[in-house]
This record gives structure tokens, sequence and C-alpha cells, in this order.
């Protein structure tokens, strides 16, 4: 059975009660329109998930009694998404399904061929939307952790060393095209190796696709290029059908998902 589901500060529990207020309290009552003994699933994006359950509802806050609570843990290695921005559409998309998908954190990048004119003060409010898709991504698809949206970075100042492993997804030749298949990508998901990590990451290019030189300045990063096969993706369908495969291989790995 679907029910509400929220991100809470730890400073809302208290004893065996939650406090909801502003934002999360008008879209409760005001909105979805709960009801007393409505049942509500909460995360307080650290340790914890409760069930709860309406108990009173204030002019300005919603009480509810929880009912169980379980620990959270995030699973590793966390996924880290560097994506170049994207015209409104697709970045958005790109975001949305990624986060539901389970990527930990996405950074906006900017590189060579990024058609979107991001102004310094354009920045602000294009952040707090990427951020707010992300939230509620989180939130749809019942996430135990939110999905971080960072400021925007430039391509050059990528640092694939702070990884475990650094993926580059790339249409074009390289000169390591034998260790750049998918099947290359799966001897990272195998035994011992997978388990040590802590963090991955990987780039998607703009619309346009990479400068070379920006694809060797990642190689010369020991970053890991892996190659598709023969269809061109757009760069959304890219980053989804990357994250889909990451994903995927985590759980096989482990058997668990912590998300």
């Amino acid at each position: 059975m679907s029910y509400p589901y929220f991100f809470i500060s730890k400073n809302a529990v208290k004893s065996d009660s939650i406090f909801i207020v502003d934002e999360d309290y008008r879209h409760l009552i005001k909105v979805l329109r709960a009801k007393i003994g409505d049942c509500i699933g909460i995360s307080d994006n650290k340790d914890t998930r409760y069930e709860a359950v309406l108990k009173e509802i204030d002019r300005a806050s919603a009480t509810l009694k929880i009912i169980s609570s379980k620990s959270i843990i995030r699973r590793m290695p966390q996924i880290h998404l560097y994506l170049c921005v994207l015209k409104k559409d697709a970045m958005e998309i790109a975001i949305q399904k990624n986060t539901e998908i389970g990527v930990d954190v996405i950074i906006p990048v900017i590189s060579s061929r990024v058609v979107v004119e991001i102004t310094e003060k354009k920045k602000e409010g294009r952040l707090l939307r990427w951020q707010q898709i992300a939230y509620n991504a989180s939130k749809q698809s019942r996430r135990s952790f939110v999905c971080k949206v960072l400021n925007p970075l430039k391509i050059e100042n990528i640092e694939p060393e702070d990884y475990d492993v650094f993926f580059l997804p790339y249409e074009g030749s390289v000169d390591r095209r034998e260790n750049s298949s998918l099947k290359k990508l799966m001897d990272f998901f195998k035994g011992d190796k997978i388990k040590k990590m802590k963090k991955i990451a990987f780039i998607i290019g703009p619309e346009g696709g990479f400068e070379d030189n920006e694809v060797s300045q990642i190689m010369k990063r020991d970053a890991v290029v892996i190659n598709f096969g023969k269809n061109i993706l757009r760069s959304e369908t890219a980053s989804i059908y990357f994250t889909s495969l990451v994903d995927f291989l985590l759980k096989i790995s482990d058997g668990k998902n912590y998300r």
C-alpha cells in the first residue's frame, strides 16, 4: 500500500513522536490531505527510518506517533555522477531518473561544448531547482538518503584521483579500446575488489560530446574508458543507462540493497 514519505531533521524526533512543520506540513495536510490515523513513512537522512501514524493536526504542525523504526546505512561504494550541464528538460530528467535509480551525489559540469550559459546570476537559481528535483525524486522513490546536487564545476577541476575508480563512458576511439568494453566494467564488481571501494564516479558529456583534449586529460588521470557499443545515446539516456548498470552490478555483488 502506498503512503506519504518524508525526510525530516533528527531534531524533529522527540521520544516516540515526530513533528512535521513548514513546507512538509503544508504538503502533508494541504496537498495530500492526510487524516488522523494515516500511515506516514519517514527517514531522518542519517541512520533511521520510521513508520508512523498521524496522531494530531494543529494549525502549523502535525504530530506523528512512531510505530516502528529500523537502522539504515549507505551502500558502499557511493556513486557520484559528474553530469555536463544539459538543456533544461534533459538536465532535469537526468537528475530525476538518476536519483530514483540510486546515485548518491550529482555534480553539474561545465565543459567546452556545454550550450547552456550559466551566469553567476543564474547559478544559484539553477542549483536550487536541481536540488529540489533530486530531493523530490528521493522522496518519490522512498530512498533512505537524499541525493545531493553540488555546485557546478569546470571540467578541468575534476579530480578522478579522489575515487577508487572513475569511469569515462565515451563513444569515440581510444588507444586502450581493448579495455573499454562493458565486459571490462564487470571486472570492477567482482570478488573483494568492489568490497574495498568507498566511492566510484563517472562523467557524462554534453549534447555535443567532449572535446578531444578533455578526453585526453581525463584519461591521463587514470579514468577507465567504457564504450557502450554502436548506438549513440543522448546524454540523459547515457547517464540513466550507465547508472542502471552500476546499480545492478553493485546489487548482485553483495546481494543487498541498502538504499
